[in-house]
């Protein structure tokens, strides 16, 4: 099975479960079992969540549809191609959520390359960093991996980039990104 198939599979059960979290919520609200403030909250909450996992299944689904006319990134060649460390695949990943974070001073053809390499890599063990990270970064990245709408998220992301920074060594990522520099192929 692909990534993107993983992930639309992935997608798939996510939907299932909050659509059954949303139900739950539905029936209490009918019982009386929580207060229609919160309850409606958390309803819109969820509304905004199924949204969004329905719009990136969208994208992923055209984009598995139309995939086979479209050549992948060089990025991404290049990644498959490569032998990652543990701690490299952390970086990249650091390097991604800093991506989504608006913190990063690379140019955009510099974060579309990293983005192909990130999507190459993502399924492998890094030294830390574990899959949590990368749910939040697949619920994070909509059709522009530069805008975050959910300021909630948004913190998540950032704070889980402040967390991968801590556990990477600053050598390590200057050398990593040096590599990077010298290799990555951005066209």
């Amino acid at each position: 099975m692909s990534r993107p198939e993983q992930e639309i599979e992935q997608i798939k059960t996510r939907i299932a479960a909050v659509y059954a979290r949303r139900e739950r919520l539905k029936q209490e609200l009918e019982t009386g079992a929580v207060l229609p403030r919160d309850g409606f909250t958390r309803l819109n909450e969820i509304d905004r969540e199924l949204s969004e996992l329905d719009s990136r299944f969208k994208q992923l689904w055209d984009a598995a549809r139309a995939g086979s006319a479209v050549a992948p990134h060089p990025a991404a060649d290049w990644a498959r191609g490569m032998h990652f460390e543990p701690i490299h695949l952390d970086c990249v990943t650091a390097i991604m959520l800093k991506i989504l974070d608006a913190k990063c001073k690379m140019g955009e053809a510099e974060q579309t390359a990293l983005a192909a390499v990130y999507d190459e890599i993502k399924d492998r063990a890094g030294q830390t960093l574990d899959a949590s990270v990368h749910d939040l970064i697949a619920s994070a990245r909509p059709a522009s991996t530069r805008d975050i709408p959910d300021a909630a998220l948004a913190e998540h992301i950032h704070a889980w980039r402040v967390r991968a920074e801590v556990h990477i060594p600053k050598p390590v990522m200057k050398d990593f990104k040096q590599l990077l520099r010298a290799s990555l192929p951005m066209h």
